[in-house]
């Protein structure tokens, strides 16, 4: 956006909506934000959607167990045509469209399909000029997976229909530029924090070793392009492909853990492909608009446990939709009152001791404080 006075452009956690993503984010965050650059904005846009069969791979050349692991679905991934970006180039390029708008409006639609079950929520996403943001969410119960979740799963598919009043979880955030509110409600429980963002940036100045640019992302709201940046400083990328859906024509950036996020966040072995774990996925993918250069799509997939068997399926789908460029936005919009009765509880010193944390620690890995609702 323009006028960043802070460099700090509040995404908020929109991956914390689900213990799937919760988990996922604070993961993330055991990495120190100061290896990634922002100034070189990647991302990985593009989620392979369940018309598009995945690379095809040969068994017979999964790796003996004492080779390193070489990912099929990554190497053997078909080369990209010549007149396409290379990835980072291309994540530089999202980068800065994002950079140049005044605001930004869309309608965003989370999916999670995990162990059988598939969970929704749906919410709007704004962001002003001055590093102002309005982000809500509705959490929606779970429910059994069925054959048609994976057609609703296709870019082009209606979003499923869902109900206000069934939800069981809401998330507000609002920032002002200068401190943001968060609010959890999980059913009959409400939470209200506040963070001085100016505080937070002024302590950071004075730890050492500590990346103020980063700060933000460290905090697990970063922005759009910091959550870019974020992703792609723990990934290596597949060439970037070109993908046709209906009229529209996408950029699809595929994006596998590097083998020091493997090795020092999610510690695993060199000759293992997949993750055991049913809740840590393989890939990220970004679908970027190829006329727009705007994110329509932020997926995280998982690989089938069987290295011989070729297939990945998506795990946590998150959808930018009816985006709305440079509108002007009422200031009341990143206004915030808490509910009646409920106090907000300031975690701005509770974060910036998380900070100065950071560095005390070997090789600077503590993650930040990260919010979830109380239960």
């Amino acid at each position: 956006m323009n006028h960043n006075p802070h460099s700090l452009t509040n995404f908020p956690g929109i991956t914390l909506i689900t213990v799937v993503a919760a988990w996922l984010t604070i993961a993330l965050q055991q990495l120190p934000a100061r290896s990634a650059d922002e100034k070189a904005v990647p991302a990985e846009a593009a989620a392979i959607d369940e018309k598009t069969p995945p690379p095809d791979v040969d068994s017979s050349k999964t790796p003996a167990p004492e080779t390193p692991a070489v990912d099929p679905t990554i190497s053997e991934v078909p080369a990209a045509s010549a007149d396409f970006p290379a990835p980072k180039d291309l994540l530089n390029q999202v980068r800065s469209k994002l950079q140049s708008l005044d605001s930004l409006k869309c309608d965003l639609h989370q999916t999670v399909t995990m162990a059988g079950m598939t969970l929704h929520a749906t919410g709007t996403y704004a962001e002003a000029s001055g590093n102002r943001v309005h982000v809500e969410f509705r959490i929606f119960p779970s429910q059994p997976a069925v054959k048609d979740d994976v057609k609703q799963l296709a870019i082009d598919a209606e979003p499923a229909a869902l109900a206000p009043e069934t939800s069981r979880g809401e998330l507000t955030q609002v920032s002002d530029g200068t401190v943001l509110f968060t609010l959890w409600k999980n059913g009959t429980n409400v939470r209200v924090t506040r963070r001085n963002l100016r505080d937070i940036m002024a302590a950071a100045t004075l730890v050492s070793g500590y990346d103020t640019d980063h700060v933000a992302m460290d905090l697990g709201v970063g922005g759009m392009r910091g959550l870019i940046s974020r992703i792609e400083s723990l990934m290596e990328f597949a060439p970037v492909q070109k993908k046709k859906v209906g009229e529209t024509d996408f950029y699809v950036v595929r994006g596998r853990w590097n083998a020091k996020t493997r090795k020092e966040i999610f510690q695993l072995p060199d000759d293992v492909i997949a993750d055991p774990r049913p809740h840590v996925p393989e890939y990220v993918l970004f679908f970027i608009d190829a006329k727009t250069l705007l994110p329509r799509r932020i997926e995280y997939r998982k690989r089938a446990p069987d290295p011989a068997q070729k297939f990945d399926r998506p795990m946590v789908t998150l959808d930018l939709r009816n985006v709305v460029l440079n509108e002007t936005l009422p200031d009341d919009m990143f206004e915030f009152a808490a509910p009646e009765g409920v106090k907000e509880e300031d975690i701005t010193e509770q974060t910036i001791q998380s900070i100065q944390q950071t560095t005390q620690s070997p090789g600077g890995k503590t993650p930040p404080a990260t919010e979830a609702p109380k239960p």
